[in-house]
């Protein structure tokens, strides 16, 4: 089985979206679940939740991913034409100097600009041995002064998102883009739900949550809206399989079952039936086990009387950078476990995860 729809997927991921600023992103969304005739409606802070045979409620499942991803805002626009940027999301400051960015103005104007860095030349050793403050970063545009900027209809508080393109590399199944933090989780719920178009299932949510970058907002109003039995957080993971990045998940090694994180531990019941359900359906599995990061998960277990909840991990290269790199096999294993795992869901079986 392969992917239906990678043109969905571009979309999805070049679409701008900072944390407060999923709005376009969110329509794309909709839209797809529009087409499956999945009704929607939004939380209060912005979630996007899509409701798919929600007739049978004696047992909710919830899928969630979110859909903002790391950039910047203006903050500061200086006499000469540049720009100070607040990080929206946790950046470090080496791997952005010398990237373009894109400026969306409130007007939805988009501008590209240079992200400033020095010149090597000259450059003390000290200052080559440090990393730069992310405070001291800047925008270039190419202008003359502050005016040329502000004619421009660019203010502060304007949404900065990386400038990149979505590229199949050398083996087409590495695909490069921004934003697949996690905007390849949005992706798979859609997919998600056009592969069980005509199969009877429990009640399912598709919850695409906002704000997750600054500690998880989204994921806490969208399970207080839906008040789910279970649920499974949708998210990418570090992997480790780069000379500078050592872990067990690799690319292409499945999709990843996260054990633990900064602010969540899978519940060892639901560990062991998900590796159940994807051993019976031949599905290619790995694992992650550091306590690092977060995801929905940290949220969605902690509401209410407690959800039983996990998350399921899409590995990625360079995360929070300007061009992740994601394998289309890891993202396809993913799809075809949650479609099992929904399939496969009742409430006899929920009652034993307890």
């Amino acid at each position: 089985m392969t992917m239906t729809d990678w043109k969905l997927m571009e979309e999805i991921a070049s679409a701008p979206g900072i944390s407060s600023c999923e709005e376009e992103v969110a329509k794309i969304i909709k839209n797809a679940y529009n087409e499956l005739n999945i009704p929607t409606a939004y939380d209060g802070l912005g979630s996007l939740v899509g409701y798919k045979d929600v007739v049978d409620k004696n047992l909710k499942i919830m899928i969630a991913a979110h859909m903002d991803e790391v950039g910047f805002m203006v903050k500061e626009i200086t006499d000469e034409g540049f720009i100070h940027v607040q990080p929206i999301g946790s950046w470090w400051s080496h791997m952005v100097l010398g990237q373009w960015y894109t400026i969306v103005t409130k007007d939805k104007k988009r501008y590209n600009a240079l992200m400033g860095s020095m010149a090597t030349h000259g450059l003390p050793m000290e200052a080559r041995n440090k990393t730069v403050n992310i405070a001291d970063v800047y925008l270039d545009l190419g202008v003359n002064d502050k005016q040329d900027v502000l004619n421009m209809g660019i203010a502060i508080g304007d949404m900065v998102v990386p400038w990149a393109r979505f590229e199949r590399m050398n083996d087409p199944k590495y695909i490069s883009c921004k934003a697949f933090d996690d905007r390849v989780g949005n992706y798979i719920m859609i997919e998600v739900a056009r592969r069980l178009k005509d199969i009877n299932h429990k009640a399912l949510y598709l919850a695409n949550t906002i704000q997750e970058e600054p500690v998880l907002r989204g994921a806490r109003t969208a399970t207080h809206v839906v008040h789910p039995d279970i649920a499974f957080a949708i998210d990418t993971t570090l992997a480790g399989d780069t000379p500078m990045n050592r872990n067990i998940c690799k690319l292409g090694g499945g999709v990843v079952l996260s054990m633990i994180d900064s602010n969540s531990i899978a519940p060892r019941k639901l560990v062991n039936y998900v590796e159940k359900i994807a051993k019976e359906n031949d599905i290619k599995y790995q694992y992650a086990v550091f306590n690092k990061g977060g995801t929905d998960s940290g949220n969605i277990h902690k509401t209410y009387e407690g959800i039983i909840n996990m998350t399921l991990s899409i590995p990625i290269r360079y995360m929070h950078t300007n061009h992740s790199i994601i394998h289309e096999d890891d993202v396809e294993n993913c799809i075809e476990l949650l479609c099992a795992l929904v399939k496969d869901l009742n409430l006899e079986k929920y009652e034993n995860l307890m």
